[in-house]
């Protein structure tokens, strides 16, 4: 405990701090499956497979690719939502 704030020197855990290990497996595994999922695609277009494949193919690898994004700015601690805040003040010319 310190003096000058009255806190102990120890970090607190927050839930993502304490699920950090569960995020590295979620996006190791979704990494494989999105490039599995592209794999498919790949060989989907290769084999000109029917136009109800190719979309759901499309989909698919799409998703999982997006849930990678999200679970690895999870992982990482990225604030996405700030970080667009300032894109799209910088792009209209709104910076502060």
């Amino acid at each position: 405990m310190t003096i000058e704030t009255g806190t102990s020197g120890k970090a607190k855990s927050g839930v993502l701090t304490r699920g950090k290990g569960f995020l590295k497996v979620l996006a190791a595994l979704l990494l494989v499956a999105a490039v599995c999922a592209w794999i498919a695609l790949g060989i989907g277009l290769y084999l000109d497979v029917e136009r109800g494949a190719r979309i759901t193919l499309a989909i698919v690898a799409a998703v999982s690719t997006e849930a990678l994004f999200w679970t690895v700015a999870a992982l990482l601690g990225v604030s996405v939502v700030e970080a667009r805040k300032r894109i799209w003040r910088r792009i209209t010319g709104r910076a502060a």
